[in-house]
């Protein structure tokens, strides 16, 4: 704001755009997917978000900046909110349902326990380095999601994965007959003492 002389309405509405874009993002996602396949999108979300950047690095004082800022902040967002859309559906969507409070704690105790770190971690550059200089290696540090993505087997899926078999529940299970009747040593099987009965009582 003191660099590039922005007031507290235009940071507002700055601000506001990439709420308005991350929103966009989100609602766009599932037909984007379903149109060029979630890996693709997603791979080319990441690799628009750090050329967003660009504009913020290049800005000076003035209303056409701004406006420069601020839309390229609603694409960046919007990038952002369809490709967290989506890797999100597809987490839910493998993960058997047994498992998705523990999955879903996981990854809120990462991405939130990130963000205080890295706002810590961006104060103490910017206090240090300045605030151009912290800014040019947060728009390097967008392009590690897309090495990640572009080396994992999600970059050429097309379609979105099925959901796996989920495990068999007690009920389900087939019960087990009774177990096989085990004659007493020496003791001849009831069938056979029938048959002698009978040849006994013909022969008299």
């Amino acid at each position: 704001m003191r660099t590039l002389a922005m007031s507290t309405t235009a940071f507002g509405v700055v601000l506001g755009l990439g709420a308005l874009g991350a929103a966009a993002g989100a609602l766009l996602a599932p037909a984007l997917a379903r149109r060029i396949g979630p890996g693709p999108m997603m791979l080319t979300a990441l690799g628009v978000t750090p050329v967003t950047q660009i504009p913020l690095l290049l800005a000076s004082p003035g209303l056409g900046w701004q406006i420069v800022i601020g839309v390229a902040l609603f694409l960046q967002l919007a990038c952002a909110g369809a490709a967290g859309t989506t890797q999100r559906s597809i987490r839910q969507i493998i993960t058997s349902s047994h498992m998705q409070a523990r999955m879903q704690a996981v990854s809120t105790w990462l991405t939130a326990g990130a963000r205080p770190i890295g706002a810590l971690l961006a104060g103490a550059l910017g206090t240090w380095a300045g605030v151009r200089a912290a800014l040019i290696i947060g728009a390097c540090l967008l392009i590690v999601p897309l090495l990640v993505l572009a080396l994992s087997p999600l970059r050429s899926l097309r379609h979105m994965p099925g959901a796996p078999p989920e495990p068999a529940s007690a009920e389900e299970l087939p019960r087990p007959g009774p177990p096989p009747q085990v004659p007493a040593p020496g003791a001849a099987p009831a069938a056979d003492v029938r048959r002698e009965s009978s040849l006994d009582g013909g022969a008299t």
